[in-house]
């Protein structure tokens, strides 16, 4: 029997596991204790008011496809639906994947989602929306975009070398996401394979970074997530920097670390990931 409390508590994760009932009906028969420690658990971090709904879907809809946890996206995705959030940007998430997870990973997502949304009666309205080939779902100008360069980098020759060169399109996408860093990164590159460097800066920064469906904060503090799921600490660490130097407060950054844990689990979390988070901000003079 479902008690009072355990009844709210359903009600909380529901908003964001659909499928939460039926795991905790199977969990209450095999051990009481463990479900209702769990389902506690999750309903106590889903509820906080850090993040709000469309963030934290956002965010699990990139970690399922990530960890290729099919079941659970498609019950992200219901749910996305059910709390009538911008379906272009959880369709967004998924592509963004192909940057960490390749293409390939998008392909099973993908299915689900039409599946969905054709279940819904949405899919010739969210198809509608599609972006085309060269195009940017906001419209982008290099004069402006070189305003929000690094000082350091707006200085340095090599910024209109590298344009020249490679097209403003990636590199200055680059240069705003990644200040003080992607000079040398192209450089680098391009000294080894100049055609790969091209390849590189055109899809990753130009045509996917710069799609501007998501705005960068909210794409950056799921690419945190993203990263979590794969246990890349490198890039998880550059895109919490990132996602602050974007407008995510550190208490934001914070919220997607605590969530992941009902996502990846602990180890990948707490404390290592926590601590990296703790030292960014403070090299960056901020405070929680």
């Amino acid at each position: 029997m479902v008690t009072e409390e355990q009844s709210r508590m359903l009600d909380i994760v529901a908003r964001f596991q659909p499928g939460v009932r039926q795991r905790f009906e199977l969990r209450s028969k095999l051990d009481p204790a463990f479900a209702h420690a769990y389902l506690r658990y999750a309903s106590r971090l889903l509820s906080r008011p850090t993040l709000d709904a469309r963030t934290r879907l956002l965010v699990m809809t990139g970690q399922f496809t990530m960890g290729r946890r099919h079941a659970r996206l498609r019950e992200t995705f219901v749910a996305a639906i059910a709390a009538k959030i911008n379906l272009r940007e959880v369709l967004e998430v998924v592509f963004q994947c192909a940057i960490y997870g390749g293409e390939s990973i998008t392909d099973e997502p993908l299915t689900i989602f039409t599946e969905e949304l054709s279940r819904a009666g949405l899919l010739e309205q969210i198809s509608e929306q599609g972006l085309q080939p060269g195009k940017s779902s906001k419209p982008r100008d290099p004069v402006e975009e070189r305003s929000r360069w690094h000082p350091e980098d707006a200085a340095d020759s090599r910024a209109e070398q590298l344009t020249a060169k490679y097209g403003w399109h990636g590199v200055s996408m680059a240069l705003i996401l990644r200040p003080r860093h992607t000079l040398n990164n192209a450089e680098f590159l391009g000294g080894l394979d100049e055609g790969f460097t091209q390849a590189f800066y055109d899809m990753g920064y130009g045509d996917m970074y710069g799609r501007l469906v998501l705005d960068h904060k909210t794409r950056l503090l799921c690419m945190i997530g993203n990263t979590l799921a794969i246990g890349e600490i490198v890039q998880c660490r550059h895109h919490m920097r990132t996602a602050i130097q974007q407008g995510a407060t550190p208490r934001e950054v914070l919220e997607v670390l605590l969530q992941s844990v009902l996502v990846v689990g602990h180890p990948n979390v707490v404390p290592e990931r926590i601590r990296d988070l703790v030292a960014i901000v403070k090299d960056l003079g901020l405070k929680f």
